[in-house]
């Protein structure tokens, strides 16, 4: 079982996904199984009823929470055990139904069973918003008890790649992924000193790796002891390079290259360093990011050089 949460501000939208009447695709497949806090059956009318409540609420601009719970192809999961599973990941994930409202469809599209779970962050009593941080890391531990507790098949044994067989690398990858996408599209975050002291307050350690000219060349994250690659999370030290250097050099530097003179390789961040006032361009993310074996900039400097040493000879 696997979970994938996205979050929006289109209750109608969303909702007419859920119950298949979207116009470019409809799916006559879909089955409404069932609502919490909600007086209707109807789509359109649950969409309003999710939106009147999250009107309340004028700082939360992304009151949608759709989370897609899917299982194996093949695995047999009855009816009762999916408005189980549904049931129990709100409770898991902070959507108490008693304070939330919550619609589930079924979709039967796929080979693999699975229901899209759409909750309302804005709770009816006025309180506190479903937290959204650390969502990935959240889902992969939600999904583990829900397996746990209603006796669900376990997970294969066997596994496609390097990352599927190491589950705390998959929590930390997805996490460093999640956190570097909302700092990215902040605004307020417009120099590699900012983003670094950002990733120190979400607990991530990040070491930088620059060639002798010092330009940045490569990047690691660390969280809760495990390391992943920026190649692994989807970006390149040339993409932070580009999503930077709007702002000029300074952007681009770091309290450690400063000191060092721009001659060292590596720097682990330290510091904050004031930089631009304007935001630069969106990160642009590769899908799912690699998968271990991609290549870094730093060895595609390297191989370049290789190749005109071997041109010279």
């Amino acid at each position: 079982m696997i979970a994938k949460t996205v979050t929006g501000n289109d209750f109608t939208g969303a909702l007419e996904y859920g119950a298949g009447l979207r116009s470019d695709r409809t799916n006559k497949q879909s089955e409404l199984l069932s609502v919490a806090n909600i007086g209707s059956q109807d789509a359109h009318q649950i969409a309003a009823e999710m939106q009147a409540v999250a009107s309340m609420s004028s700082r939360i601009q992304q009151p949608v929470w759709h989370t897609v719970l899917s299982w194996a192809p093949g695995e047999q999961v009855s009816r009762e055990q999916k408005l189980k599973a549904a049931a129990l990941y709100c409770e898991l994930m902070g959507a108490s139904l008693e304070r939330h409202q919550v619609a589930v469809y079924e979709h039967k599209d796929k080979e693999h069973p699975h229901v899209h779970i759409y909750i309302n962050r804005v709770p009816m009593d006025g309180g506190p918003a479903l937290d959204t941080s650390q969502n990935y890391a959240r889902n992969v531990k939600a999904t583990l008890k829900i397996r746990e507790q209603l006796g669900l098949q376990p997970l294969p044994e066997r596994r496609h790649t390097t990352n599927d067989l190491d589950p705390s690398k998959q929590v930390t990858r997805g996490y460093v992924r999640e956190v570097l996408t909302a700092a990215l599209a902040d605004p307020r975050i417009n120099s590699l000193e900012k983003l670094l002291a950002h990733l120190r307050e979400k607990e991530i350690e990040a070491t930088l790796k620059r060639d002798a000219k010092g330009v940045l060349v490569g990047s690691s994250f660390r969280y809760q002891e495990v390391s992943v690659k920026g190649t692994e999370v989807g970006i390149k030290a040339k993409q932070l390079r580009d999503h930077f250097s709007p702002f000029g050099r300074e952007a681009l530097r770091t309290a450690d290259h400063v000191q060092s003179g721009a001659t060292g390789p590596t720097h682990n961040a330290s510091a904050v360093t004031p930089s631009a006032s304007q935001a630069g361009p969106l990160l642009s993310f590769e899908e799912e990011g690699g998968q271990g074996g991609g290549t870094d900039d730093a060895e595609q400097n390297e191989n370049t050089s290789k190749k005109r040493r071997r041109r010279r000879v």
